[in-house]
């Protein structure tokens, strides 16, 4: 299955993903018969994996966290979620969000931008973790007959590299699957309105207003006649109807939301800092902070340092505990040669945030641009063993060993980054280099054979024992 996936995702003839399919064991679950859980999660996996080699996803420390909490908070107020959730930022101004198998959602750029406060994109991520927690994607797939698995996939494939490149996407639509696949995605209506059901619980548990979640939906609606075909391609695949509107609203009158939050500030900021990575100049924001916070996080990319401290500043001795804040100016400190106040404020933040991954691997890249690649490496190992299931920690010790020449470590460090992103062929690639470098480390040499192994399994090039 992952095959499939991996051939429609690298444009290759699709029918070769139709030659390869096999029936699945039928373990008594219509919906198990076509996707298990650990399928759907590998799938999720493999498709966000290939996204983020074509550079669509936003890969930003700060906005990765506020997204990841946020998805955290939601599902742990979502009873029976099979999924942890994974949530990346698609740079796309389209406003969108959509499921893909496993729990991993998509969430556009352009989604968070139009959302006013945090219920309002709060409500959305609640909607789709209703859909994965339902699982309600397989269960389109097992009411068909055929290769529809094949088609979705293709269909995820196509609309997700059709974000990065058009082109890309259309050439997986022209292979004829994308129009199968559009229909199995569409979400029913009964669907629609558990989705709702479910969001509305979800939010009321973490205690968000759930009010944003219609207030947004009544918004695209509003709007969608007078825009731009592809500006609100969430209505698409979430078909708006006034019976579903009337139902939310009926259901809100019975919560009692006189304690549940609109808006945070960690939702406005990061509002901010994304509409500076994507030079959005011109977006609206609800306080001074936001403005400035967003005019120093421009200034950095331009390589204006010095104006970025001094408008991260006043941010900073405002609330000195705030990450936001704080590492943006370590980061401008450090870049104008000031190292003691930029590892003073560094200091700070890990006494505040111990195991941070983030904060560690500025601490170890610093340490790298000193030459001091001892105290480098040793910090990377702590990283690693104190977050073993962090990419980023694995990315970092990779780095540190390369600079000892390290280089079995290096490309097995790698290879587990590409492993913890879902990227198998990447993780496989980097495994075998490290292999090559085992001659007279046969426990590394045992290791890596079973890393090597278990891939193979998962992707499918050869059965399980």
């Amino acid at each position: 299955m992952i095959r499939v996936i991996l051939l429609l995702i690298s444009l290759m003839p699709v029918q070769a993903a139709f030659a390869s399919s096999e029936r699945l064991p039928d373990l008594g679950n219509p919906v198990d018969t076509v996707l298990s859980p650990s399928e759907e999660r590998q799938i999720g996996a493999e498709v966000f994996a290939r996204l983020r080699d074509r550079g669509g996803v936003i890969e930003d420390a700060l906005l990765d966290a506020y997204l990841r909490d946020l998805g955290i908070r939601l599902v742990s107020s979502t009873p029976g979620a099979p999924f942890a959730p994974s949530l990346v930022m698609i740079d796309n101004p389209t406003i969108n969000a959509f499921t893909v198998p496993g729990g991993y959602i998509a969430v556009f750029s352009g989604l968070m931008l139009t959302a006013e406060d945090e219920s309002e994109l709060a409500g959305v991520i609640a909607h789709e973790l209703a859909h994965a927690s339902q699982r309600h994607i397989a269960q389109r797939v097992a009411a068909q007959t055929g290769n529809n698995l094949t088609a979705v996939a293709g269909f995820f494939a196509g609309i997700l590299l059709g974000a990065v490149d058009p082109q890309l996407g259309a050439a997986v639509a022209t292979a004829g699957i994308a129009g199968a696949a559009q229909r199995s995605l569409n979400y029913s209506r009964m669907h629609e309105r558990e989705a709702d059901r479910m969001a509305l619980g979800t939010l009321t548990n973490a205690g968000i207003d759930p009010e944003g979640m219609i207030r947004f939906f009544e918004k695209l609606q509003r709007h969608s006649g007078s825009a731009g075909g592809r500006q609100f391609e969430f209505l698409r695949t979430h078909p708006m109807t006034a019976e579903r509107i009337s139902a939310i609203r009926d259901r809100l009158q019975a919560i009692d939301r006189s304690e549940h939050e609109s808006d945070s500030l960690a939702f406005r900021l990061a509002c901010a800092r994304l509409a500076a990575l994507t030079d959005d100049t011109d977006l609206p924001l609800s306080d001074r902070d936001a403005q400035q916070y967003r005019d120093a996080v421009t200034a950095r990319r331009r390589g204006d340092h010095a104006r970025a401290v001094d408008l991260l500043t006043p941010l900073y001795e405002d609330r000195p505990g705030n990450l936001w804040y704080a590492l943006p100016l370590a980061r401008a400190l450090h870049e104008l040669d000031r190292h003691e106040q930029a590892d003073h404020i560094l200091d700070e933040l890990i006494a505040l945030y111990p195991g941070d991954a983030t904060l560690m691997r500025v601490r170890v890249r610093w340490m790298l641009d000193r030459g001091e690649s001892d105290a480098a490496y040793r910090a990377a190992r702590e990283a690693v063993e104190t977050t073993p299931d962090d990419p980023q920690a694995a990315l970092t010790l990779a780095e540190a060993a390369n600079a000892r020449d390290l280089a079995l470590e290096h490309h097995e460090q790698l290879g587990r980054y590409f492993l913890l992103r879902g990227n198998l062929v990447a993780a496989h690639q980097e495994l075998e280099t490290a292999y090559t470098h085992t001659a007279d480390r046969p426990r590394a040499r045992m290791r890596i054979e079973s890393t090597l192994e278990d891939i193979e399994r998962r992707a499918g090039q050869q059965p399980a024992d």
